[in-house]
C-alpha cells in the first residue's frame, strides 16, 4: 500500500450506515443495564460490579443520553479541540434545514466545477472522483459527504443555494447557535486548514486555522441533529453508479463491531491536528446514546477502541431507569387546589449504584404566583415546571432537568371562593 493509499485512508471521514445488530455483550463481563419499558415503575438491576479499566484514551471524550442529556462520562470535555471531518455534520445540517425550509430539495443539481473536480483527484484527502460539469443530486453529495466524508462533494453540496465558504460558514455559526453551541471556531465546510482549502479558504484567517469544538459541544450538535433531522441515521447510495462503502471497522462483521449496541450513526473526523475523532449514536437495550472521542490515543483505529470503551463502561457502571416520574403541585387559586405534574412521556435516567433519583419540583416564574407554587388557569400539557435531579448531570454541567405537565385542566377558583380560603386560613 503506498503512501498516499494510507494517508488517505488514515483521512478518510466515516458515515455508519444504518444496521440491525443482534443483542449480545460487549465483553465477557455482564451488562449492568436493565430498563422497564412497559411500566413507569424503577426497574430493579441485576449488575455485578466490574473490576475492568475501562479508561478512554483520547485527548477528550463525553457519553450522553441522547433524550434527556444526561452526562454518563466525560474527559476533558470543555477543551477546545480540532473535529477534522466531524464538522461536515454542521454542513449536513444547513442542507437538511433549508430543505425543510423550502429552498433546497434533495433532488436539487449542483453542478460540479474544473476546481472541484481537480481537488476530488487529489488522494492526499478524503474524496470520491467527480466529473467536472456534471451536475449531481444534493441527495448524491450529501451521502458522499456523510459516507465517504469526500471533500471536494462538500465544497460541491455547500454552494447549493450559491454560498461562498464565508457565507456558508456565516450559516454553520448560526446552525450550531441553534443547537446551543456558542463558541465554535469554524473556518469551512469541511474541517481542512485554511491553507489546505486552496482558493476556497477563507482571506485574512491564518493558514493554520482549522474548525474546533469541545466534545460537549460536537455532543450538543449530534444530539440536535438526530432530534431535528433523524434522516441522518438513514443513508446509502451510489455515486455515477458506484456504490458508495464505508470502511468504518465498527460496523457488523467487522474487527471492532460491538454486537450489542445498534449503531447507526455518526461521522468520524481525520487530520493532522485532530489524530483520530468520532461521533457515534447507537441505541443499548432500547436507549440511544451518543458519545465523542477527540484525538484518540495512537490515532487511526484507536477512536474506534474508545467509543467501544465508553459502551462497556456505560454498561458496567451504569443501571438504567425508564419511568414518567409524577408529583402533587399546590393550585392555592385553583377549583381544585391540587393537580398532578408529570413529564411529556416516558424517560430514562441513568444511575450509578448509591445515587438516589429523588427530584425537587421547581415550579416555573411564568407559571408561579408570588410564593412559588402552581397558579391557575392550568392547562394540560402546558410546560409549568422542572424536576432537578441532585445525583445527575446535564450538557451544561448543571443538575439534571426535565419538564413536567399538568395532567388535567385547572381553572381559577371565583373570587369568593378565594375569599373564604384566605379567611379560613386566617381564623
Amino acid at each position: 500500500m503506498n503512501k498516499q493509499v494510507k494517508r488517505w485512508l488514515y483521512r478518510t471521514g466515516v458515515f455508519l450506515a444504518s444496521l440491525t445488530m443482534t443483542a449480545g455483550s460487549l465483553t465477557a463481563v455482564p451488562a449492568a443495564v436493565h430498563a422497564d419499558t412497559t411500566t413507569s415503575s424503577t426497574s430493579s438491576s441485576s449488575s455485578t460490579n466490574s473490576t475492568t479499566d475501562y479508561t478512554v484514551n483520547a485527548k477528550a471524550a463525553i457519553a450522553i443520553d441522547a433524550t434527556t442529556g444526561q452526562v454518563l462520562y466525560a474527559k476533558n470535555a470543555n477543551t477546545k479541540l480540532a473535529i477534522a471531518s466531524i464538522s461536515k455534520i454542521i454542513t449536513v445540517g444547513v442542507i437538511e434545514q433549508e430543505i425543510k425550509a423550502g429552498k433546497l430539495s434533495w433532488n436539487t443539481k449542483v453542478k460540479v466545477t474544473k476546481e472541484e473536480a481537480k481537488l476530488s483527484e487529489n488522494t492526499e484527502y478524503s474524496n470520491i472522483t467527480l466529473t467536472a460539469g456534471k451536475s449531481y443530486t444534493v441527495k448524491e453529495l450529501t451521502e458522499a459527504a456523510m459516507i465517504k466524508s469526500a471533500d471536494a462533494a462538500t465544497i460541491t453540496l455547500s454552494r447549493a443555494t450559491g454560498d461562498s465558504t464565508a457565507s456558508f460558514v456565516k450559516k454553520m455559526q448560526a446552525f450550531v447557535k441553534k443547537a446551543g453551541v456558542t463558541d465554535a471556531k469554524l473556518y469551512n465546510q469541511v474541517g481542512l486548514t485554511n491553507s489546505q482549502m486552496g482558493s476556497y479558504g477563507l482571506k485574512g484567517v491564518a493558514k493554520n486555522a482549522e474548525n474546533e469544538m469541545t466534545a460537549t459541544d460536537v455532543a450538543k450538535l449530534a444530539q440536535y441533529l438526530i432530534k431535528n433531522y433523524p434522516s441522518l441515521l438513514n443513508t446509502s447510495t451510489t455515486i455515477d453508479g458506484t456504490t458508495v462503502t464505508t470502511i468504518n471497522k465498527m460496523l457488523p462483521g467487522q474487527s471492532d463491531a460491538p454486537t450489542q449496541v445498534k449503531i447507526d450513526g455518526l461521522k468520524t473526523g481525520t487530520s493532522d491536528k485532530a489524530g483520530a475523532c468520532f461521533v457515534s449514536t447507537g441505541t443499548y437495550q432500547g436507549h440511544r446514546i451518543i458519545t465523542v472521542v477527540l484525538h484518540a490515543t495512537g490515532g487511526g483505529d484507536e477512536r474506534f477502541t474508545q467509543t467501544a470503551n465508553l459502551y462497556r463502561l456505560i454498561a458496567n457502571e451504569y443501571t438504567a431507569y425508564t419511568v414518567q416520574p409524577s408529583v402533587a403541585a399546590t393550585v392555592p387559586n385553583g377549583k381544585v387546589t391540587t393537580t398532578t405534574l408529570t413529564t411529556q412521556g416516558k424517560i430514562t435516567l441513568w444511575k450509578k449504584d448509591g445515587t438516589l433519583l429523588s427530584p425537587s419540583l421547581a415550579i416555573n416564574s411564568k407559571a408561579a404566583d408570588k410564593n412559588g407554587k402552581l397558579t391557575a388557569p392550568v392547562k394540560k400539557g402546558q410546560v409549568v415546571g422542572e424536576l432537578t435531579y441532585a445525583g445527575l448531570t446535564d450538557l451544561d454541567g448543571n443538575k439534571l432537568t426535565v419538564d413536567v405537565v399538568p395532567t388535567t385542566n385547572v381553572d381559577k377558583a371565583n373570587v369568593f371562593v378565594r375569599m373564604g380560603r384566605w379567611v379560613k386560613s386566617h381564623i
